[in-house]
C-alpha cells in the first residue's frame, strides 16, 4: 500500500458508522450477502464494486464456515462480522472462533503453482476482490480477514489527498 493511501486511511481512523454481527453456529450467508450489498450500495459504489466487495465477503465468511473445523469436532462456532464506514471506504472484518491455520504456510501455497487446484483459491480470491486485505490467523485462535474497499469518487475529492488510488486498477 503507499504511504499517501496510509495517511489517507490515518486521516479518516475512526468510521462514521459500524454495523455489526455476531453469529453461533452461522448459516446464514444470504444476509450476509444482502446487508453487504445493502451497506456498500448506501455508501455510492458502483455495481462492480458492490459485485467485488460482496463475494469477497462471501468468500470470508464460507471459509469461515467450512475450515473452522466446527462441523467436524462438533464445537460451537462464533462468527463475528463488523462494517465500518468511513467517508472513503469500506472495511469489513470477519472473525471466527475456529481452528485457525498458520498463515506463513498458506502464503507460500498461495504462491507457489498449487492456487490452480480447484480448491484452496478463496485468500487469494479475497486480495484480488478488495483493494487491501489483511488475514490474521494462528492454530487454535481463529481466523480474523479485513476487507478493504474504498469508494474512488471520494479518494478523488479536493478534502482527501489527490492521485491516489488503490492497490487495484479498474
Amino acid at each position: 500500500m503507499e504511504s499517501g493511501t496510509l495517511k489517507m486511511m490515518a486521516e479518516n481512523a475512526s468510521p462514521v458508522k459500524s454495523v455489526r454481527f455476531r453469529f453461533k453456529n452461522p448459516r446464514y450467508d444470504r444476509v450476509v450477502r444482502l446487508n453487504t450489498e445493502s451497506i456498500a450500495r448506501t455508501m455510492g459504489f458502483d455495481e462492480d464494486r458492490v459485485f467485488d466487495l460482496t463475494l469477497a465477503v462471501e468468500e470470508a465468511y464460507a471459509n469461515a464456515l467450512e475450515h473452522s473445523m466446527a462441523a467436524e469436532t462438533g464445537a460451537e462456532l462464533e462468527l463475528e462480522i463488523v462494517y465500518q464506514l468511513f467517508p472513503d471506504r469500506l472495511v469489513v472484518t470477519i472473525q471466527d472462533s475456529g481452528c485457525g491455520f498458520y498463515t506463513r504456510e498458506q502464503e507460500l501455497v498461495a504462491r507457489s503453482g498449487e492456487t490452480m487446484a480447484l480448491r484452496g483459491r478463496g485468500l487469494g480470491l479475497i486480495r484480488t476482490l478488495s483493494d487491501a486485505a489483511e488475514i490474521l490467523s494462528a492454530p487454535g485462535l481463529g481466523t480474523l480477514i479485513r476487507i478493504t474497499k474504498f469508494l474512488p469518487s471520494k479518494a478523488a475529492s479536493p478534502h482527501h489527498l489527490t492521485g491516489q488510488t488503490s492497490g487495484r486498477k479498474d
